[in-house]
């Protein structure tokens, strides 16, 4: 039998049971001496066995053998012939990376080549692996069918939209009734697919402990890591590529947010920091939120920073939190005095604004003194499929993501508008909001009247109204990718197709602000 065929599967089911040790040895290390520490070891020993018999099976047997080693250690754990101390714990933590090593390296390697060959195939057995029966009910599928899924029903939105224009038109009432019955048909679809897509932000935030661990421990500090909402669900291919940013904004937190023990101390605090990542759902959208309890970020330092760089204007004497997470996220910004193997570097910011451009999210600040800092991400649920705004301007087509709009409005604008064509900001509910001429920032003459059709937009913790000629209602677009011309002056996020059959092109809002 050739077992080349399983090579993925044991490398995703490695993959599983490697995130299952870590997080064991990891709640092992937090409290080695309660009574949870047994189950912990219990659950470490369960998700080894279970790497070893696999690799067994498939011939890996360098694999095999590492496995087969931390088990003895895991096993002398169970039985109490060894204590729990964190040099036994750092020891397993050390194995536990050899053993992920091991499973990502054996895809490279050949498989036995028949099952006589192979050892005897293990299956986990039932009493090492409650987890087996629920299994059972899963099929893994290929991440490229289920894209391949959301294109084609991408498609089909566009060509029922398109079918139900020409049907408004000329059909009689038997067929408008048949195509609503299919477009309710095609809605469910759409949704079960989305949802055949969606999996729990605790897959991307499983590696997160580790790397909370490792960083405080270099820094000098103790933390406390807490994660909250783990079963939230979110688009696989936006899940992949959150990793990267909320890595930058932990290692952030860790080390120009928590202070030291002593600092913590002088101040009143415990001299343990604590650090939170938490996911929740809010009206259609995600929202991962990284927060600390540590000295909040000094505006006067940044702003001085910002004054040398000329980053903002040499009258501006203090930053809101907008201001003050628009020039966090310049590239190349920091405030660190020299560069560590944590900071240093003016990398953080600006790569995790850089992704919530890609991913149509956006970014948000909360800073208090003293007190800590929260980050915020807003996230919609699919990057495939999202809910637009559509408006025209200069006689072409725009589409702006719900996840920046505020409110569509009417603005008056200032009679001097008429004469010298100028119009920078307005008041909206009291707020001073800067207003954004679309058809001048396109390149092409504004036109004024008495009243003038706009929505206000956020992004980047900032607040802004663009001026749009017309609204065309609103729907959901697939998203293709689309790549701003060079030089152009505003940067888009995407393409689609409208129902009507015509393009239009989805607004990056954050290039905007």
């Amino acid at each position: 039998m050739d077992l080349s065929r399983y090579v993925e599967l044991f490398l995703s089911e490695g993959r599983e049971h490697v995130a299952q040790l870590n997080a064991a040895l990891l709640e092992l290390d937090r409290v080695p001496d309660s009574s949870t520490s047994n189950a912990a070891v219990a659950e470490a020993f369960r998700a080894v066995h279970s790497i070893k018999g696999m690799a067994a099976a498939m011939g890996y047997t360098a694999v095999s053998d590492t496995a087969h080693g931390l088990e003895s250690l895991l096993d002398e754990l169970r039985r109490g012939d060894k204590r729990v101390t964190r040099t036994l714990v750092e020891h397993l933590l050390e194995e536990a990376d050899a053993l992920a090593r091991g499973v990502e390296a054996a895809v490279q390697l050949p498989t036995a080549g028949t099952a006589k060959d192979a050892p005897a195939v293990v299956q986990r057995p039932a009493e090492l692996d409650e987890a087996t029966p629920a299994r059972n009910t899963h099929v893994r599928v290929r991440a490229s069918r289920l894209d391949s899924l959301m294109n084609l029903v991408g498609e089909l939105e566009i060509a029922r939209g398109r079918l139900g224009k020409v049907l408004g038109q000329n059909a009689d009432d038997g067929v408008k009734a048949a195509f609503a019955h299919t477009s309710r048909l095609l809605t469910e679809l759409k949704e079960e697919v989305i949802t055949a897509r969606m999996v729990p932000v605790g897959q991307a935030f499983e590696r997160f402990p580790r790397l909370v661990r490792e960083t405080a421990r270099t820094l000098g500090k103790d933390v406390e890591f807490v994660l909250e909402g783990s079963d939230i669900e979110l688009d696989r291919s936006m899940l992949d590529r959150i990793g990267d940013p909320v890595m930058h904004l932990l290692r952030n937190a860790l080390d120009h947010g928590i202070e030291s023990a002593e600092k913590r101390t002088a101040a009143g605090k415990d001299e343990r920091g604590r650090l939170t990542l938490s996911a929740q759902r809010e009206l259609g959208y995600v929202l991962i939120r990284v927060t600390d309890d540590g000295g909040g970020i000094d505006r006067t330092i940044v702003l001085a920073r910002a004054h040398t760089l000329g980053l903002i204007t040499a009258d501006t004497e203090h930053l809101s939190d907008g201001d003050l997470l628009r020039v966090l996220s310049t590239p190349g910004f920091s405030t660190a005095a020299s560069v560590t193997s944590v900071s240093g570097r003016g990398v953080g910011m600006d790569v995790v604004d850089a992704a919530m451009r890609v991913l149509g999210g956006t970014l948000d600040l909360s800073t208090t003194r003293g007190e800590g800092t929260a980050i915020t991400l807003r996230l919609p649920l699919t990057v495939a499929i999202v809910r637009a705004l559509i408006a025209s301007v200069a006689g072409e087509t725009f589409a702006i993501p719900f996840t920046h709009v505020h409110e569509t409005l009417e603005l008056e604008p200032p009679a001097s508008v008429f004469d010298d064509g100028q119009w920078d900001e307005a008041n909206i509910n009291d707020d001073i909001v800067p207003v954004i001429l679309l058809r001048r920032h396109f390149g092409v003459p504004a036109r004024f009247a008495a009243r003038m059709k706009s929505v206000t937009v956020t992004a980047r913790g900032l607040r802004a109204a663009l001026v749009v000629d017309d609204f065309l209602g609103q729907q959901d677009v697939v998203v293709k990718r689309f790549d701003s011309p060079k030089g152009s002056t505003v940067s888009f996020a995407g393409a689609t197709v409208l129902s009507d059959g015509s393009p239009a092109l989805i607004i990056d809002v954050n290039s905007l602000i």
